[in-house]
C-alpha cells in the first residue's frame, strides 16, 4: 500500500504496480500530508525505540514469538528508521543463533557484522532508557502492536501520494485501472495489518 522513494519518480512505467506493504521512512514520507510530521517522527521512533527496549529484556521465549510475527521481509518492514530496522536485524539474529538478545550480544552482533557504528547512538539510547520496560515482557506485545499500527497508518500518506501521482499521470481513462489496483494494494495491506494484530494479541 505505501511507496518509497524511487516510486515518486512520474517517469516510471506503470507506478501503481511497484506498490508494496513495506513502510515508508522518515526520509521518504511525502511532504505535507501530515498535520505535524515532526511530531509524528518523535512518536513514532519512540514507540519503535520502546519495543526494542522490551523485546531485548523479554525472557527469550517471548522474544521469539514476536519476533516470528515482526520479522520484516521484502513486503514488510514495519520501522520508520533505518537503524531500529537494523537493531532489529541484530536482536534476531541473536535469537536465531539461541541466545537471548540481552543488550551485551545484540552490540557484539552489529560491532561483529561491521554494522555498529552507523547505529551505535540509537543503540545507546535504546540500552539506556530513561524509563525501562516492564518485568517479564508483559508490554511486549502492546509495544509491537502499536509498531504494526503506525505502520498502517503511514501507509494511507503513502496511498494518498501515490493517488495523486496518477491523478497528473494518467489519461482520465486509465484512472480507474489505476484506482482499482490501488485499492487492492489498500486491501492487502489490511489483511496483513490484521493478521499481525491477531497474533499478538494470542501471546
Amino acid at each position: 500500500m505505501t511507496i518509497t522513494a524511487s516510486d515518486m519518480d512520474t517517469a516510471t512505467p506503470a507506478v501503481d504496480d511497484q506498490l508494496d506493504e513495506a513502510g515508508l521512512s522518515s526520509s521518504e514520507f511525502p511532504g505535507g500530508v501530515g498535520a505535524d510530521l515532526d511530531t509524528e517522527s518523535t512518536v513514532t521512533t519512540g514507540v519503535e525505540a520502546a519495543f526494542l527496549t522490551a523485546l531485548m529484556w523479554a525472557p527469550a521465549g517471548m522474544a521469539r514469538k514476536v519476533r516470528h510475527i515482526m520479522a520484516t521481509g521484502d513486503r514488510w518492514d514495519p520501522f520508520w528508521k533505518g537503524a531500529h530496522r537494523e537493531i532489529f536485524l541484530a536482536i534476531c539474529a541473536v535469537l536465531d543463533g539461541g541466545a537471548p538478545p540481552n543488550p551485551a550480544l545484540v552490540q557484539a552482533q552489529l560491532f561483529e557484522t561491521g554494522r555498529l557504528q552507523r547505529v551505535e547512538a540509537e543503540l545507546l539510547a535504546i540500552i539506556s532508557p530513561s524509563r525501562g520496560p516492564m518485568v517479564g515482557g508483559a508490554d511486549l506485545p502492546h509495544l509491537a502492536a502499536k509498531v504494526v499500527d503506525q505502520w498502517y497508518r503511514r501507509g494511507y500518506a503513502g496511498l494518498l501520494a501515490r493517488m495523486s501521482q496518477i491523478r497528473e499521470s494518467v489519461s482520465v481513462e486509465e484512472l480507474a485501472g489505476h484506482w482499482e489496483n490501488l485499492t487492492g494494494h489498500q486491501q492487502r495491506a489490511e489483511e496483513l495489518w490484521l493478521t499481525k494484530r491477531d497474533q499478538l494479541a494470542k501471546l
